[in-house]
């Protein structure tokens, strides 16, 4: 009898372990599966928001250099972040799903970095065929890239219907839409880019676009002279960057003679930073002058690197105080 009981509570101990494996064992898969789908929801939302980017990006419609050149980093920043997270995955999950999700954001990842490079080139230098190859390239890689996120959404479709998963609301996501006909595709885009050249032109110019003295001058003579009042007068200055790039640490010269060509005020002053097609106000400090002199207030914007015109870069006015009777 007590070898029969022994016998049973073997057995029973062996299902009841058998049992308690294979839940912890179903346990620990869905919890895989499930920590997989919350990072490939990331990926998706990552991607869906680069990929709205790139799509206004490629029409080339009133876009600046420097709001190119940022929102393709942003692309190409959430790109980076979407392949780190299964790169650095916390789940072990090793599905087909993930492997078609891996290929997605690997190749949507190579693509943008390429498109990013050949296109800025295609508008920086002389066309060539090799730029319009490179930009096919990236458009492949792209198209490979939607492909996989097609087909790892159909293969999770299927999964969660025989498993009775709950998904996450993954996006459709598309950068180029197409399969096969990459190179005709890449020269629509090159097409758009000459065409819209002049916007993504690099472009430096900075200028001094006018003066203004405070308190106003009361008069302007034949001559041009600006007549003041009588008092101390400050000078408004108003820099601009005419150029499609931000220009940062502009220096500014500021020199004020009299009519024998002597210095009585010199400054140097730099702007941190001036955005494409803004304008800045500088003041410089009231200064006192003699009654009945004409002086001269010189203006130099120093040049930056490739600056397209010079010439407006330099400034000057002449103005005095008339003297008394």
């Amino acid at each position: 009898m007590n070898i029969i009981r022994y016998i049973f509570v073997i057995i029973l101990s062996i299902t009841i372990g058998f049992f308690a494996f294979r839940f912890y064992d179903n346990f620990s898969e869905s919890s895989e599966i499930n920590t997989f789908l919350e990072e490939a929801y990331v990926v998706s939302s990552l991607h869906q928001e680069a990929a709205k980017k790139y799509g206004k990006l490629i029409n080339f419609d009133e876009l600046n250099r420097d709001e190119f050149e940022s929102t393709f980093i942003e692309i190409i920043r959430d790109a980076q972040e979407a392949n780190n997270i299964l790169i650095n995955s916390e789940s072990s999950y090793m599905g087909a799903e993930r492997e078609l999700l891996e290929i997605a954001t690997a190749s949507w990842l190579k693509g943008l970095e390429t498109f990013q490079v050949s296109i800025l080139n295609l508008v920086d230098q002389e066309y060539s065929q090799l730029l319009e190859e490179s930009i096919a390239e990236s458009i492949t890689s792209l198209s490979v890239g939607d492909k996989a996120y097609g087909n790892f959404l159909s293969e999770i479709k299927i999964k969660s219907d025989n498993e009775n998963l709950f998904l996450p609301d993954f996006f459709n996501i598309e950068y180029t839409g197409i399969e096969s006909n990459a190179y005709q595709f890449a020269e629509l885009i090159v097409d758009r880019a000459i065409e819209n050249k002049s916007g993504l032109f690099l472009r430096r110019d900075i200028s001094v676009t006018g003066v203004e003295f405070v308190p106003e001058s009361i008069a302007i003579t034949e001559e041009g002279y600006r007549v003041l009042l009588d008092q101390p007068t400050s000078l408004q200055l108003v820099i601009a960057n005419e150029g499609n790039v931000e220009e940062t640490e502009v220096l500014v010269l500021i020199l004020v003679t009299d009519e024998s060509g002597d210095t009585v005020y010199e400054k140097r002053t730099k702007l941190n930073t001036i955005g494409p097609f803004e304008s800045k106000s500088y003041y410089l400090d009231p200064l006192e002058i003699e009654k009945g002199i004409l002086y001269e207030w010189f203006i130099l914007v120093e040049e930056v690197e490739n600056e397209e015109d010079f010439e407006d870069n330099i400034y000057s006015v002449k103005a005095f105080i008339p003297p008394e009777d």
